[in-house]
């Protein structure tokens, strides 16, 4: 891990799987993938805390109306991102420099100022919308923030703006035959 500073520090861990053939599974590739999973734990982050809010739990009383909420917040995040990656493209930018929260404020905003259509209530002018999310401010994650948002951010604020390097080494576990 290399701060922003330049200090260094090394750390080891391992990852434990499985996956027993190293040729089929490249500690490389196992490496880089388990970066990958962290975008899932990024969309329940983003769904849990922006979108429903982080000190709400589900309104619903049993499992069948839990599990419609869960679908209800699955289907307005993906319509969400929708929109996001639809600016992105008409921006020639990449999707993850489109804000989440910013798309939901614009979209709220919109929904709440337009009038629906009198027959079933559908916000036909998606494309004012679309411009609003395009204006909104870039994602910029060279930026130095002055200080942390929240109590948690502030107290880990040592791991904040640092790069890290995966190498992988040769095991010392004695080999299976």
């Amino acid at each position: 891990m290399t701060d922003r500073a330049g200090k260094t520090t090394t750390s080891r861990f391992r990852i434990l799987a499985t996956l027993l053939d190293h040729e089929a599974y490249p500690a490389d590739q196992i490496a880089r993938l388990y970066a990958e999973r962290w975008q899932a734990e990024l969309v329940y982050k983003s769904i849990k805390s922006t979108l429903r809010g982080g000190d709400r739990r589900l309104r619903g009383q049993s499992p069948d109306l839990a599990e419609q909420e869960i679908w209800a917040l699955l289907t307005v995040y993906n319509a969400l991102v929708d929109h996001a990656v639809t600016a992105a493209v008409d921006l020639g930018v990449n999707p993850d420099e489109i804000s989440f929260t910013a798309v939901l404020h614009a979209t709220r905003d919109h929904l709440t100022a337009s009038t629906p259509c009198q027959a079933c209530g559908h916000h036909s002018d998606s494309a004012d919308l679309q411009a609003t999310i395009a204006a909104t401010p870039r994602e910029r994650r060279s930026r130095t923030r002055t200080s942390p948002r929240t109590k948690k951010q502030r107290e880990t604020q040592h791991t904040r703006d640092v790069g890290y390097t995966i190498t992988i080494t040769e095991s010392n576990l004695p080999k299976m035959t």
